[in-house]
């Protein structure tokens, strides 16, 4: 079995992974009880990446380790953290 190397966003995206952020702004406690105490619901602090839009963004070739940071789609801070997924299917390569 040959071992592969994701270290590029098109890499992740042939093979079937994608990206996850969190954003430590909405996921404070601070914020989460400031939303209770307004009666509102509390913001979910995690939130989908568009991996092709990423790509169209920033380039296929574009790094995977030290990714800039993905601004959050509530609170448009930058203060976020990028996850890579597993793929929901295994992807069959043809040989």
């Amino acid at each position: 079995m040959e071992t592969i190397i994701l270290d590029t966003l098109a890499k992740l995206d042939r093979h079937g992974h994608g990206l996850f952020g969190w954003c430590s702004d909405c996921g404070s406690p601070s914020r989460y009880w400031v939303d209770v105490k307004a009666r509102r619901q509390p913001r979910p602090a995690s939130f989908d990446i568009d991996l092709a839009a990423l790509i169209g963004e920033r380039g296929k070739d574009g790094s995977v380790v030290d990714l800039a940071p993905v601004p959050c789609p509530r609170c448009g801070s930058r203060k976020t953290e990028i996850r890579v997924t597993a793929p929901a299917k295994p992807v069959r390569r043809h040989r």
